[in-house]
């Protein structure tokens, strides 16, 4: 028995030993997995951390493009409704010229009454008769700046109105022409050219004389234009 003793002591040391290293061997083991589920759960975590701002960034984005949308829509009924209201009036107005602005309307050609000889009277508009009373030769005389004188025509002509009603006479339009051409004469004050007054009261008849240049040898054709004015139509007369 005393034989036996030590080697059994030192059999149990080496058994305890061997118990420590595999209990420190255990420890290590689990301080090692510890350790990884912790590194684990935090990689995990990330991820999600970085996902929820992405995530946020992407809605923001999404909100802020349909602002842009409602924008586009907004910009495209305005866009649309301008064309819409410039083009109305630029149809009505007349073609575009380029410009941007619509082009003027040309106004309306005036109702012309049919070439009569000077003898022959006109009613342009009913109650009111346009004669030429006298057709004379004179030799016109420069009176203002620009006149040249010479051979002219002088025509006195005679307004009748019979309307029931004043008159206004103010709008009254002489012109002359002479040739095959209807080369436009030049008027002259004197001798004895005289405008028609402004008014005249019904039944009466006003009288005005008018004197135009003429070369002498063009005195054989003469056109005369009496345009009573807007409302009533241009009276022709023609003649030597």
């Amino acid at each position: 028995m005393p034989a036996t003793f030590p080697l059994t002591r030192r059999r149990l040391v080496l058994g305890l030993a061997l118990v420590l290293v595999v209990v420190a061997a255990l420890v290590a083991v689990l301080a090692l997995r510890g350790g990884g589920e912790p590194g684990a759960a935090g990689t995990t975590a990330s991820p999600s951390a970085t996902a929820s701002p992405t995530g946020g960034a992407q809605d923001d984005g999404a909100d802020e493009g349909g602002a842009g949308d409602e924008g586009t829509d907004e910009g495209t009924d305005e866009g649309g409704a301008e064309p819409g209201s410039d083009a109305e009036p630029g149809g009505d107005a007349g073609t575009d010229d380029g410009s941007g602005e619509p082009a003027p309307r040309e106004p309306a050609p005036r109702e012309t009454l049919a070439p009569r000889p000077f003898d022959a009277p006109a009613t342009p508009q009913p109650g009111v008769t346009v004669a030429v009373a006298e057709v004379e030769e004179v030799e016109g005389e420069a009176n203002l700046p620009g006149e040249v004188g010479g051979p002219a025509l002088r025509f006195t002509i005679d307004v009748t109105n019979d309307t029931g009603e004043t008159l206004d006479l103010r709008t009254i339009v002489v012109n002359a022409y002479y040739g095959p051409d209807r080369t436009p004469a030049n008027q002259l004050l004197k001798p004895g050219g005289k405008a028609f007054e402004a008014e005249s009261a019904d039944g009466r008849t006003a009288r005005g004389a008018f004197v135009f240049t003429v070369p002498a040898d063009q005195q054989d054709r003469v056109e005369l234009e009496v345009d009573p004015g807007v409302g009533s139509p241009v009276i022709l007369f023609t003649g030597a």
